[in-house]
């Protein structure tokens, strides 16, 4: 009897020893809680408010940070990055200059600052045009200078004669390019008519005076320099000088572009392609 009283032991014993061990298998086995991404928020983020219908006053803009993600202008640059600029929050022209800030076309400064009411220059304004939509064209180096004041050392001389060689930038009637003098708004005209192309710009079918017509309601239409005409016909045409200048008695031809001028500029011929040209500009983007 006592042996097996013994022999009973011995297999609750076993027994006890199995369910014990099938248990901290099955603890073992169970799979980890999931992992949280990095940086992601604990709590749900509260619903937004909706925004405030009144415009802001000018006293309001550049006080609040827009963050921007940038994408690189270059393939062999960084990847895409999120900086923050202090001082377009409430500008009317917010959306265009965040549309070439997120292309890489335009940097904001050491401070993050974009500074929109400084003028631009005419060689920061081709860097923005062709950073914007490079059109494929490549730099290139000629032993034999196109500009006067462009030669070799020059830290543009490659763009320049770049854009040169495909035809589509023009200088001033001594052979110059000024790159450093204050881009005015019928320069303007006639660098983006140039730059795009435009058989009303580049090769006139229409006579001189029909262009004159365009932008005769300006008080100071005379002031438009004779080199200038068909490019700031061709634009008061299609409404660009009104889209990026405002409507205005006077067209000051002569005045110095602001940089989120600029950025308007660029941002609203863009967002107007239709057709072949829309469909053209949305693959050189995705080449890019």
């Amino acid at each position: 009897m006592s042996r097996l009283n013994s022999l009973k032991l011995t297999l609750l014993t076993i027994s006890t020893a199995a369910l014990l061990a099938a248990g901290c298998s099955s603890e073992e086995s169970s799979p980890p809680a999931e992992a949280v991404p990095t940086g992601a928020p604990s709590s749900p983020s509260a619903s937004p408010s909706p925004p405030s219908s009144a415009s802001p006053s000018p006293a309001e803009i550049g006080k609040k940070k827009v963050e921007v993600e940038v994408v690189a202008s270059e393939p062999q640059a960084s990847p895409a990055a999120s900086v923050q600029v202090t001082d377009i929050a409430g500008h009317p022209a917010e959306k265009a200059i965040t549309s070439l800030l997120e292309s890489g076309a335009v940097m904001v400064d050491s401070g993050g600052q974009f500074r929109p009411g400084e003028a631009i220059t005419r060689r920061e304004f081709i860097h923005w045009m062709y950073g914007f939509d490079s059109k494929g064209i490549k730099p290139r180096k000629p032993q034999k200078a196109s500009f006067t004041d462009v030669t070799v050392s020059d830290k543009d001389f490659d763009l320049i004669e770049g854009l040169q060689g495909a035809g589509v930038v023009t200088g001033f009637p001594d052979g110059s390019m000024k790159l450093d003098k204050e881009l005015t708004r019928e320069e303007l005209a006639l660098l983006w008519g140039w730059y795009q192309s435009a058989d009303n710009v580049v090769s006139p079918l229409i006579p001189l005076a029909a262009a004159e017509i365009s932008y005769r309601k300006y008080s100071d239409r005379e002031k438009v320099g004779e080199i200038f005409k068909r490019a700031v016909g061709h634009y008061s045409q299609n409404k660009l000088i009104v889209k990026a200048f405002g409507e205005t008695p006077a067209l000051s031809p002569q005045g110095s572009v602001t940089r989120s001028e600029a950025a308007l500029w660029i941002a609203t011929y863009y967002n107007e392609l239709t057709g072949d040209e829309k469909t053209k500009f949305e693959q050189r983007r995705q080449n890019k």
